[in-house]
């Protein structure tokens, strides 16, 4: 049959009959014991030598909790049932017998990582199978490895063969959650990228989807998955150096258990290891639906009948020697997928069938018998068919393959593929003979393959910016998407059939055309894809990416164009390139650009000799704009600044936006420089002029620094840099006004440096010293608090003032350090006057800066107060309006951690900023302290008055205390306490000294 004869070569390889039964009966037999019968005879845990100390705690546990992988097939995993099954549950159970105790699963819906959490938290007394890693050693126990397998690379059949780890750089890799490889690829191939699955079924269909590259894990777990999840386009593509070793584990904290385990473990026989191995043993990878498998099980197959015939040829003489020969023969059938049968002629009637055709369609050998069998299982739509197409090969002694649907005993209509060979005998056909192979999942394969096709034919036709054209030899159309229409124009009717040249190649490019063409046709060179332009049918080029694939049809070949317009991205291109130059609010140009015309001025001005202004403009109070109003006023208010800039200067002029509210001009070739105080005083005023946003009006007003190449500068950063610190001049000298570039400002801007150098390091040259400002409870007239205030003992300046190195601390973020210093220090001290027996509550300034950032670790403070044992309600926390009015999250969440905390809250220089009814009722203010501006010129009748009496009246019905800052006479104090004031501070009563004054004006 089919060349049966070939088998005679391979005769050596072959096992001997007798030896090939009895492997085959070993394996049977060892697979069909039960482990439960090998646990029955396992030794009593007597036997394992366990120590007393061992003995006694065994007693005391009789069940064991067990952590599992529900989903961890073959090792171990939750069947349908509910049951813990696999081959580490059948371990466990010979455990179990051993110890005389009960180890119990806990099953849960929890992920693999969440059982590793579980374990790490001391919820298992024990887990059965894993591999041990750093990270899980430092909670787990491991025994010895009691099983092993290897990791390999698994990837879909088309990728191609991926041998070794080294070429999954750059690529995606699916591993289910927990899996012992993603730290070491994390370790050793930090390139790949891994992709956290929550089961392995879920990595494997990553890849089988394409969405994954490939799967990495454990060889065996992988192959029952891809069996039991009908995966079927995968294939084993390479191998890894990762081998793992399961193990089983108690937590670290239970060393007595691990002994005793690892006692159980060594006290399985081989004979019981190799019962669970052969019970498991047939798991494997199902070989899918390529072709070259196929070929390979008709090979076994047909080489499996050879070796039948031959044995049959040898052994006629001796009829015992026949039958064992069949014996033989049948038994190596029964081992493979293939069903071997023989029929009669006449009515189609099988006489025989291999056994194991009821282990693959589950009918046993006398229904396949019985008369008219085969063709009453055959689908009706197929019968019809089937039984023609045999008889007619049959009437001409024809051998012959046929391929139909059919019943099996479940009722599952599945695909068989039928290779049947006509016995003739004196030129009449007498039987059939042939092989019956299951090619349901070929099928299933071919079906989804043409479905595949069928998408992406309809996906080609229906996508909107992909244009094919398909053409002959001649470069004639055959084929034309509606893509092609919409980006071409030209119909399907009216393309079909045409020169391809004749319809969008441009008149000068076809010759080029033509030639790559006949080119490709005489196999010299492929057309390469380029970026191209072609004709629409109106006449107008069109810039598309157009790249070509040649197909073989027969003898003659067919071309395809695949064009995508490049219109879109050309034009999103010149967008982006727009956007790169020019800034997206106020349509100016931006900081780029600025410096690359700023540098061809500069360039042009060493040639000319002429001078080159730079005005650098800031927005004074814009902030309070987008505070009030909003940032989408704040960005209209931008806009038409930008267009009142771009009125006060000559067309050749660049107005350009550096970003926020900061505005640059450039003027060019400058031969008066009474130009520039124009512009710059037009700018002034335009700014002055109110703004109409919406239905609001806004008033800002602007600050201006003039800095002149080569005058002041001989480069841009330099000449920027001066720019900036004119500017910084005219707003400290009271901002809406324009200042010019002096070598003072530079000297000014030295100091500064110098200033902020020196301030670096006086907090570790210990050169800070907190001053104490009594604050008095005008009801007792007692000192009841002390403000406390940073002062600067400088080597060489002597003491700075706060108002020259505060802003510096808080631009260059030392405020942080200082901050801690200074709440370190001022609660210290709180602390010694309560163990003297004062008990003075010490206030504490605050910086927007320290509550903004994440660095101010409020949690040291809280520490720091509690390592002293200091209650919080000794402190308060002063924070300014503007403070306030800036609370996001951050500022939010600090301040109620103050409040939960028991300290105090203050809101300073009250009256100065924009403080909001709101924010003072959700922060839960203590204490509002009026700005020493209105009490400075308090006097009956004042406005300071009415604002001071208001205030009062204000807090307190909002359930807040006040402090009046700056008392500094006694008509002060005296309209203070009678407009209902709770607290004074001023040098009425003492200005800021040091500690050891202020101890004194305590006695006092």
């Amino acid at each position: 049959m089919l060349g049966l004869l070939g088998l005679l070569s391979f005769r050596q390889t072959l096992p001997s009959p007798c030896q090939f039964i009895h492997q085959a009966l070993m394996s049977c037999c060892l697979s069909m014991i039960p482990v439960s019968a090998l646990a029955a005879n396992s030794p009593p845990s007597e036997s394992l030598n366990l120590t007393s100390q061992e003995s006694v705690w065994l007693s005391q546990h009789p069940v064991l909790k067990l952590g599992t992988d529900r989903s961890f097939a073959p090792y171990e995993w939750i069947d349908e049932s509910g049951a813990y099954t696999g081959i580490a549950a059948d371990y466990i159970h010979l455990i179990e017998q051993r110890l005389g105790v009960k180890i119990e699963p806990l099953i849960t819906n929890k992920s693999w990582s969440d059982v590793l959490q579980a374990a790490r938290d001391g919820e298992f007394d024990m887990m059965s199978c894993l591999v041990e890693t750093n990270e899980r050693s430092s909670y787990l126990l491991f025994s010895q490895p009691y099983l092993s397998s290897v990791a390999v690379i698994i990837s879909e059949q088309s990728k191609g063969y991926i041998d070794t780890l080294n070429r999954l750089d750059g690529k995606t890799v699916a591993i289910h959650k927990g899996h012992y490889t993603i730290e070491l690829l994390k370790r050793d191939y930090p390139a790949i990228n891994i992709i956290n699955t929550p089961t392995l079924a879920t990595a494997l269909r990553l890849v089988a989807e394409g969405r994954a590259d490939a799967f990495v894990g454990d060889a065996t777990a992988a192959s029952y998955t891809m069996k039991q999840e009908r995966i079927l386009n995968l294939s084993f593509s390479g191998h890894t150096d990762y081998q793992s070793d399961f193990r089983m584990a108690v937590n670290k904290d239970n060393p007595v258990l691990s002994s005793i385990i690892e006692k159980a473990l060594a006290s399985i026989t081989q004979q019981e290891r190799a019962i669970i191995y052969a019970r498991w043993s047939s798991l494997e990878v199902p070989s899918g639906i390529q072709p070259a498998e196929l070929v390979k099980y008709i090979a076994a197959v047909l080489l499996l009948l050879s070796v039948f015939i031959y044995w049959n040829y040898r052994l006629r003489k001796s009829e015992r020697a026949h039958r064992r020969s069949e014996q033989r023969f049948r038994n190596l059938v029964d081992t493979t997928d293939a069903v071997v049968w023989e029929a009669d002629v006449r009515g189609m009637t099988f006489n025989s069938v291999s056994a194991n055709a009821e282990r693959l369609l589950g009918y046993n050998q006398q229904d396949w018998t019985r008369d008219g069998f085969w063709q009453e299982h055959i689908h009706p739509q197929d019968r019809d068919r089937t039984i023609d197409f045999c008889r007619q090969q049959i009437r001409q002694h024809m051998d012959h393959v046929l391929e139909y649907r059919f019943r099996n005993k479940q009722g599952e209509m599945i695909w068989l593929r039928h290779m049947v060979k006509v016995v003739v005998r004196h030129k009449r056909p007498r039987w059939l003979r042939g092989v019956i192979l299951d090619i349901t999942d070929q099928k299933m394969a071919e079906q989804l393959v043409l479905e595949s096709e069928q998408r992406f034919r309809q996906l080609i036709e229906s996508l909107p910016a992909i244009a094919v054209q398909g053409y002959d030899e001649e470069r004639r159309v055959i084929y034309w998407n509606d893509a092609s229409t919409d980006l071409y124009g030209y119909s399907k009717v009216e393309a079909m059939g045409q020169l391809l040249d004749d319809l969008i190649i441009p008149a000068d490019a076809t010759e080029q055309m033509i030639e790559a063409h006949q080119s490709w046709l005489r196999n010299e060179s492929s057309m390469p894809a380029a970026e191209v332009e072609l004709l629409h049918k109106k006449g107008t080029l069109i810039p598309v990416f157009s790249s070509h694939v040649m197909l073989s049809a027969g003898e003659r070949q067919e071309f395809y164009s695949i064009d995508i317009s490049l219109a879109e991205q050309k034009k999103a291109h010149e967008e982006l390139d727009h956007m790169a130059h020019f800034d997206t609010l106020t349509e100016l140009p931006n900081r780029a650009t600025f410096y690359d015309r700023l540098a061809f001025y500069m360039k042009k001005s060493s040639r000319s000799r002429h001078q080159v202004a730079v005005l650098l403009m800031d927005l004074d109070h814009f902030k309070e704009i987008n505070d009030t109003l909003g940032h989408d006023h704040g960005d209209l208010l931008l806009k038409q600044a930008a267009s009142r800039l771009q009125s006060c200067v000559r067309e050749t002029d660049t107005v350009a936006r550096l970003g926020g509210d900061e505005f640059t001009i450039i003027i060019d070739e400058l031969n008066d420089f009474k130009v520039v105080e124009r512009v710059a005083q037009q700018i002034l005023q335009k700014m002055r002029e109110p703004f109409n946003l919406n239905q609001n009006k806004a008033y800002v007003s602007a600050s201006i620094g003039i800095a002149f190449y080569p005058s002041d500068a001989d480069s841009i950063d330099m000449l920027l840099k001066n720019a900036d610190q004119a500017m910084y001049s005219a707003k400290s000298k009271g901002r809406n006004s324009f200042m010019y570039f002096t070598p003072a400002m530079e000297e000014q801007a030295q100091q500064r440096r110098l200033l902020i150098n020196d301030l670096r390091n006086a907090l570790s040259l210990q050169q800070f010293e907190l001053f104490y400002q009594p604050i008095i409870d005008f009801n007792s007239g007692i000192v009841s608090k002390a403000e406390a205030l940073i002062r600067w003992h400088h080597p060489e300046r002597g003491l700075v003032s706060p108002a020259d190195f505060i802003p510096l601390a808080e631009e260059t973020g030392l405020i942080l350090e200082m901050g801690d210093w200074v709440f370190a220090t001022a609660i210290q001290q709180a602390a010694n006057w309560q163990a003297q027996g004062q008990h003075i509550q010490v206030t504490i300034n605050t910086s927007p800066v320290q509550f903004r950032s994440v660095e101010c670790d409020l949690q040291d403070w809280f520490a720091k107060l509690k390592a002293i044992n200091l209650n919080g309600t000794a402190v308060n926390i002063e924070i300014t309006e503007n403070g306030l009015m800036e609370a996001d999250r951050v500022v939010t969440e600090k301040l109620l951690a103050f409040k939960d905390a028991g300290f105090e809250v203050s809101l300073d220089d009250f009256g100065t900023g924009y403080s909001s009814l709101t924010y003072l009722k959700r922060f839960h203010i203590d204490y509002i302290k009026i700005d020493q501006s209105f009490v400075r010129n308090l006097q009956i009748g004042s406005n300071d008055h009415a604002l001071c009496e208001a205030i009062i009246v204000m807090a307190h019905k909002l359930d807040m205390k006040v402090i009046a800052e700056g008392v500094e006479t006694e008509q002060q104090r005296d309209l203070l306490i009678a407009a209902g004031c709770d607290y004074g501070q001023g040098y009425l009563f003492s200005k800021p000294v040091p500690v050891k004054e202020f101890t004194l004006l305590l006695d006092v």
